[in-house]
């Protein structure tokens, strides 16, 4: 049996031309299938189980009750004003259908809407091993790992937004433009004309992202200048590659009005939305959610710090080696990302998954020239580091992750609970069908709505049908009233002695809500 030492050695053997014999190759074959099966089904462990456990964030919520429409009525009109691009929407919708079919009840629930992000958060680590031939072996594994066990990355592929899908898309334009410049092919060209079309109908920051690949793109091949690995003979002459062109431009004006026009149902406002999204957008993240320059920095430093300092050591191997072109160009791409959302004024965490696949592509880089460098010394305390160092950064990144996910995913000291909704949430929810039950009308019972902020209870109530949402303290004869603690006052006399306090929950930092129940409705 191989040790430990041994099995690294033959990992790292694998940039070497001449391992050419058949048991060597046939040792490393079976290390990476084992290694791209292990992490593969971390990744999945970390993303799938117990998947409603956290509460849903406020815009979750807001996403789920679009949802809500699309399923229901198969209605969507996208509108610049509300909460980014129709892809999340659309998928969901499948995962609901599915959901119906199987479990023959309504198809929206949060296992089903929270599966797509979670599904996209582990494609996006399937598409990191396609970069294998240019970070290595152990450098392609070590990446995939940070990403399968990154608190942050886990946490946002189990919550219903837009951001996992906008980093997939990322991610899959690159791996389809490395595939066009390695072999001319012009299906990836077409692909990648796909994949920037999803970004765009996906979040209106993929325009920040397209704008750090092609910088980063042209700065690494200036600093690591190569010989042209695209020639025009190779597309058959410029009529070809215009052909191509034009059909790639088609490719991605077509899958861009089919999802903003939502499948042509909407075209007029749907593109006219679709047009105006920068401007309304630009606004917003001018004047919401500001913090300094370098919060992004202080969040990573505190949550990511693996990551960071391993795509730091990559970033700057790369800049004073100048030979690996990819290296480079992937440090440059995510520094570059979180050098731009450090300049704008908008601040949210979820922003960082987007620099957090870059950087890890960095970081396996890193290590690829750490365990080159230790395995080519022929020490074992050379190998021994480089071994320490792997599998500590990925037990500390692993402990991180599990402390986060399901035991802190609501502790507001962490980065990534940003406004996140209190896991007593569920307490008040489960009160509500306890009194319904009680009072023996089920999703008939009455429920009036009075505190300003609410969200997502429109989501946990959604079957409720007679649930109003007033905003404000009003006379009522709902059997179930949920107010904020603010309005207590305000609202006792309108209650009156008909209603019973049943208990106060807190929603998130800042709002506590009261729940009351009419008194013939308790037993």
């Amino acid at each position: 049996m191989l040790s430990i030492s041994g099995l690294a050695a033959t990992l790292v053997t694998v940039r070497d031309p001449k391992a050419t014999q058949r048991s060597s190759l046939d040792q490393r074959q079976l290390l990476q299938v084992v290694g791209t099966a292990s992490v593969l089904a971390i990744a999945a462990f970390l993303r799938l189980f117990l998947l409603a456990l956290k509460p849903l964030h406020h815009d979750e919520g807001v996403n789920g009750s679009f949802l809500l429409t699309l399923f229901r009525q198969g209605v969507y009109r996208y509108n610049a004003a509300n909460y980014h691009g129709p892809t999340l929407y659309y998928f969901a919708l499948v995962s609901s259908s599915v959901n119906n079919l199987l479990f023959q009840s309504e198809g929206p629930s949060t296992w089903a809407i929270r599966i797509v992000p979670a599904f996209f958060g582990m494609g996006v680590i399937g598409l990191v091993f396609s970069f294998d031939r240019r970070l290595g072996q152990v450098g392609t594994l070590f990446a995939a790992g940070l990403l399968a066990l990154s608190p942050g990355m886990v946490y946002f592929s189990r919550d219903f937004i837009h951001e996992m899908l906008l980093v997939f898309f990322t991610l899959w334009l690159v791996v389809c433009l490395a595939r066009f410049y390695d072999t001319r092919e012009a299906k990836h060209l077409l692909l990648a004309s796909i994949a920037v079309a999803l970004m765009f109908a996906t979040k209106e920051t993929a325009i920040v992202s397209l704008a750090a690949i092609a910088a980063s793109a042209c700065l690494a091949t200036i600093l690591v200048p190569q010989t042209a690995n695209l020639a025009l003979s190779q597309f058959g002459g410029w009529r070809r590659l215009v052909l191509l062109l034009a059909a790639s431009i088609g490719l991605f004006l077509l899958c861009t009005v089919v999802f903003f026009s939502s499948f042509f149902g909407n075209y007029s406002q749907g593109m006219h939305e679709a047009v105006a999204m920068y401007s309304y957008w630009f606004r917003t993240g001018m004047t919401q959610h500001k913090a300094p320059w370098f919060t992004y920095l202080n969040w990573m430093l505190r949550e990511e710090p693996v990551i960071l300092f391993s795509a730091a050591c990559g970033t700057v191997f790369a800049v004073f080696q100048r030979r690996d072109r990819f290296a480079l160009f992937a440090g440059l791409w995510g520094f570059g990302l979180i050098l731009a959302y450090s300049i704008l004024p908008y601040k949210t965490p979820w922003i960082l998954v987007n620099a957090l696949v870059p950087m890890s592509l960095a970081a396996g880089y890193s290590v690829q020239q750490l365990w080159d460098a230790a395995f080519a010394a022929r020490k074992t305390w050379a190998r021994s580091i480089a071994i320490t160092v792997t599998a500590g950064a990925f037990f500390f990144t692993l402990y991180q992750s599990v402390q986060l996910n399901f035991y802190r995913y609501d502790d507001d000291r962490y980065v990534y609970p940003y406004v996140q909704t209190n896991r007593r949430l569920h307490d008040l929810v489960q009160q509500v069908q306890n009194i319904a039950d009680n009072k023996g009308t089920g999703k008939s019972t009455s429920i009036a709505i009075t505190a300003p902020e609410y969200w997502p209870l429109p989501w946990y109530l959604r079957d409720y049908k007679k649930t109003g949402y007033f905003g404000q303290p009003v006379s009522t004869t709902a059997a179930i009233v949920i107010a904020s603690t603010r309005q207590v006052s305000e609202l006792a006399p309108l209650l009156g002695e008909r209603y019973r306090l049943i208990g106060e929950y807190p929603l998130r930092p800042g709002v506590q809500l009261v729940l009351y129940t009419a008194i013939d409705t308790v037993n």
